[in-house]
């Protein structure tokens, strides 16, 4: 028998019929066939399933292997699923959702996971509001195209410099573009270079010790002109920022969705992150998997699998308004866990090799790049076949560790009294801005 459930590699439940199974199938095959860009060895793995389940009496004899727990020795390579897609709301994890055999390479507690109770919360508060600076900077911009449009229609063009001083004084509209509109301005280097040098012209016209004969009307308007370039190319600045901002993280994105990436794959498809195995892959969904209360019972919580901090990338950061838990999971055996003063993991008193020591240093990087933020490690153990887990931590430690059956818990108490809030700018830097390594 595979060492791989068959029922994991398709993803349905045990309970599935035979339609259901032909579908997952169906899908699987499409996802991971080499000639899609998949992987042969996981292409056989979905061969062997579809050729095990798709027949009553093998599907059968295959049930009854499975109902006979301790009989076979745990293998060490599962096959990964398909990507879960970003689009959908998370599914409630059904009741029982893991039912478990030694042909897996770990199991969860009969018990299931400790339910997360929704504390009701109100609607998501989005910081900043959308829209912010858009209505000042379309009234400051019609006004300051009215002024410019004021001193085009009362200048006298008897010459050929008359009009060049018209074309540089319309060009002082151009500067005070909002920046998202002015990339589209033909030529917008050679017009903001003429407008800046018409404002230092008229400027200069206004200095005390300069002459120029003005009259009260027209030395008002040129002050007007000038300082309103200034004021208006700020708010149209603001507005852009901001736009792109709306742009990145619009209002479907910030009120709907709540994951982003794929368990078992970097955020960003790049070269600098190093590959994951298959049997990790499919660690880290069934960690994922464990995370779905929480987001139910936070609507304002984010989750972003594969989360990069340049060329570092942790499994799951789970983002609730000003806190921010970054989530590794591990399989062992049976015991009790906790950290020593150095950061390493130990089973029973003895060192246990982990990537506790990673999370930390990757909780001090998140730590200095999200600033207003707080930063939390967690790593999570799935017990191996017929193992349970305990925890025991140290409460000044940057990293917590959890077993999978409290993990959904653990992680709702902590992240809960944040409320229902989204920080878009928190937001925006770790999805579009960390993984490139930019400031």
């Amino acid at each position: 028998m595979s060492g791989a459930d068959h029922y994991e590699v398709l993803n349905v439940e045990r309970s599935a019929s035979a339609a259901e199974i032909k579908s997952a199938y169906r899908k699987m095959a499409l996802q991971v066939h080499p000639d899609q860009g998949g992987n042969a060895a996981l292409f056989r793995l979905v061969q062997e399933a579809w050729t095990t389940l798709s027949d009553p009496s093998k599907r059968a004899a295959y049930d009854r292997s499975l109902a006979g727990h301790a009989t076979q020795p745990p293998p060490r390579q599962p096959a990964p699923e398909p990507p879960r897609q970003p689009e959908p709301p998370p599914r409630p994890e059904p009741e029982h959702q893991w039912t478990w055999s030694t042909d897996q390479p770990w199991s969860s507690d009969p018990s299931g996971p400790d339910p997360v109770q929704s504390p009701g919360a109100g609607p998501v508060l989005i910081y900043p509001t959308f829209g912010r600076w858009r209505i000042p900077a379309l009234v400051g911009l019609a006004v300051y195209a009215a002024l410019v449009g004021i001193v085009l229609v009362t200048t006298h063009y008897d010459g050929f410099m008359a009009y060049v001083f018209g074309v540089a004084t319309a060009s002082m509209i151009v500067v005070v573009l909002p920046p998202h509109w002015s990339r589209r301005v033909p030529l917008r280097g050679l017009f903001r270079a003429l407008g800046g040098l018409m404002a230092v012209g008229y400027l200069v016209t206004v200095l005390p010790f300069v002459h120029i004969g003005l009259s009260g009307s027209d030395r008002a308007l040129v002050i007007a002109l000038v300082a309103g370039l200034f004021v208006v190319r700020f708010v149209t600045g603001r507005w852009s920022k901001y736009h792109d901002l709306d742009v990145a993280i619009d209002r479907q994105a910030a009120f709907e969705f709540n994951l982003w990436g794929t368990p078992g794959e970097p955020l960003v498809n790049d070269t600098l992150a190093a590959p994951i195995s298959p049997y990790d892959a499919l660690l880290q969904r069934r960690t994922a998997n464990l995370l779905d209360p929480v987001l139910t019972a936070l609507p304002g919580a984010k989750l972003v699998n594969g989360a990069q901090l340049g060329a570092m990338v942790v499994d799951h950061l789970l983002i609730n308004g000003h806190r921010a838990a970054l989530i590794v999971s591990i399989v062992g055996p049976g015991g009790t866990y906790s950290l020593d003063a150095y950061g390493g993991l130990q089973l029973n008193g003895e060192p246990w090799q982990s990537p506790a020591p990673a999370l930390e240093a990757a909780v001090e990087s998140w730590r200095g790049r999200l600033r207003q933020v707080d930063v939390r490690g967690f790593l999570v153990i799935h017990p191996d076949a017929g193992g349970t887990v305990r925890t025991q931590d140290r409460a000044d430690a940057k990293v917590t560790c959890l077993t999978a059956q409290s993990t959904a818990r653990e992680l709702h108490a902590w992240l809960q009294p944040e409320g229902s809030k989204v920080y878009r700018r928190v937001l925006y830097d770790i999805l579009h801005r960390a993984p490139y390594g930019l400031t």
